[in-house]
């Protein structure tokens, strides 16, 4: 399902881009104008693609906390029963059931015009009352999964889950407090300035729970698992974590400049903002140094050089966002359109999404498909990022400059003109991402059908080899009484 919404979401993103520079190309529905389906195209890649395998990536890494040992003997002499109560499958597929409610009832309120609008938190009150019962089955499931692991100490991967599992929990409900007023409508219960300071600095952080630490816990486990190899430094991913829980809540520092907020708390902001780059840095070093163990592998691997990829766009979503934290910069781009880049949403989400779920699946049936994918996805990220860029440069430069009468020099039309070349080399990275997608999908189907046949191949050969050793086994009625001689065998028997 995580596929499918991704490439929903990929698709709607060309659809939209296309709008953007062709307006005429936008259909006279309300239900289908630009307002609802950005927002749209948002939800179903974030909590479609992104929310999809964080949850089922938080099952694998509590699954190898289990079978985690502490020394190559007792991997090879002890494998643990793994038994989970009857209760605890249940939830598992409510779960995986829940959360594609919640995606698609979002999706469809959304749509609808139904949009509580909140940043980041648009789906209607009981669409957000659905999401709090699912994450917390997912704790629950999650929590009672490592309850049956021998070795004690936790993976470092364990420790980002649980953290994103706490911050989403936490900042979700704050963010969807309200009051109901009808079944897909609802009053939020802060109004005026203080709603709109818990919008930006709440609201900002909630990927910073589920996709920052969600997906941090992806690439943590996804890298050892795939190199086979221990971290680089264990003692810098203590550090690395340690230091973004306590500072990946002033994440929202950067959009509050020119706020209610007074200019000590602005500047204390700032300060958090700039020193969150080197968790960030330091995290992505050390995955990059755990891969560096296996570099021939990035040759062979398609996989191995999706998470290389993300490692680096990592780095470079932590590095805008802390250069962000600076007022003059802040302020000559965020009055561009995109002040920041995909390299968070497409270059580690969706990068981390998808090397997660083919991890997850069985080997692909055509290794040519999976490089091509893994070429567009790298070529797409780079060309909507270099786009990104230049359209925040030209933008909010040209904003800046002001004539002899103090007016600003340059209209709405010709700055939205200037960006028309960077959202088309965009719209060509989104179009490489979308076709990727489908080849992903194509493979996938391929993959899992081919095996649905071989299981019912190896079935049959089973039942027939069975029914054979069955006849051969009766006694036939009517045959004669045994003989009592020997029977003789071919010659150079042991028998005369």
């Amino acid at each position: 399902m995580a596929v499918i919404w991704g490439l929903l979401s990929l698709c709607l993103a060309v659809w939209l881009n296309l709008i953007w520079l062709w307006p005429s190309l936008g259909p006279e529905v309300a239900w289908l104008s630009y307002g609802r389906l950005a927002p749209l195209q948002h939800h179903l890649l974030l909590y479609g693609l992104g929310g999809s395998a964080v949850i089922a990536g938080g099952y694998s890494i509590a699954m190898h906390s289990i079978l985690q040992r502490e020394s190559r003997t007792d991997a090879e002499t002890a494998i643990p029963d793994i038994a989970l109560p009857p209760f605890t499958l249940k939830l598992m597929h409510f779960t995986f059931l829940g959360w594609q409610a919640v995606v698609a009832l979002g999706a469809l309120a959304i749509v609808a015009g139904y949009s509580s609008g909140q940043y980041m938190a648009e789906a209607p009150w009981l669409v957000d009352l659905l999401m709090t019962l699912v994450w917390l089955a997912v704790a629950w499931v999650f929590f009672t999964m490592l309850e049956q692991r021998t070795l004690r100490r936790l993976p470092v991967a364990c420790w980002y889950f649980i953290a994103g599992l706490m911050l989403v929990l936490m900042q979700h409900v704050l963010i969807s407090l309200s009051v109901p007023i009808g079944l897909l409508e609802s009053i939020p219960l802060f109004t005026g300035s203080l709603e709109t300071l818990i919008q930006r600095w709440q609201a900002g952080p909630l990927p910073g729970g589920m996709f920052a630490f969600g997906v941090i816990a992806l690439l943590h486990h996804v890298v050892t698992s795939r190199s086979r190899l221990p971290l680089y430094s264990h003692r810098l991913a203590a550090t690395s974590f340690w230091m973004l829980v306590l500072l990946v809540t002033w994440g929202g520092a950067p959009l509050l400049f020119a706020s209610a907020l007074p200019a000590w708390s602005q500047t204390l902001g700032m300060a958090m903002g700039l020193l969150l780059l080197a968790p960030g840095l330091a995290l992505s070093l050390n995955g990059l140094m755990t891969l560096k163990e296996d570099w021939h592998s990035l040759r062979r691997d398609p996989l191995n050089c999706l998470l290389a990829a993300a490692l680096i766009s990592f780095a470079l979503a932590v590095l805008e966002y802390s250069l962000l934290s600076l007022p003059t910069l802040n302020a000559l781009t965020f009055s561009a359109a995109n002040s920041l880049s995909p390299a968070a949403s497409l270059g580690v989400v969706a990068t981390v999404a998808i090397v997660m779920a083919y991890h997850l699946l069985p080997p692909m049936r055509s290794l040519a498909l999976l490089k091509t994918h893994a070429l567009l996805a790298i070529i797409g990220t780079l060309l909507c990022i270099a786009a990104s860029w230049a359209t925040t440069l030209l933008q909010g430069s040209m904003w800046h400059v002001l004539a002899d009468d103090g007016r600003p020099l340059y209209t709405l039309s010709e700055v939205l003109e200037a960006a028309r070349m960077p959202m088309m080399i965009s719209l060509g990275g989104l179009a490489c991402w979308a076709l990727g997608l489908l080849l992903m999908l194509l493979n996938v189907t391929r993959t899992l059908a081919d095996q649905k046949s071989e299981r019912q191949a190896a079935h049959e050969r089973q039942r027939l080899s069975s029914g054979s050793r069955k006849a051969s086994s009766e006694p036939a009625r009517h045959s004669a009484p045994p003989s009592t001689t020997p029977p003789a065998t071919s010659s150079g028997g042991h028998y005369a």
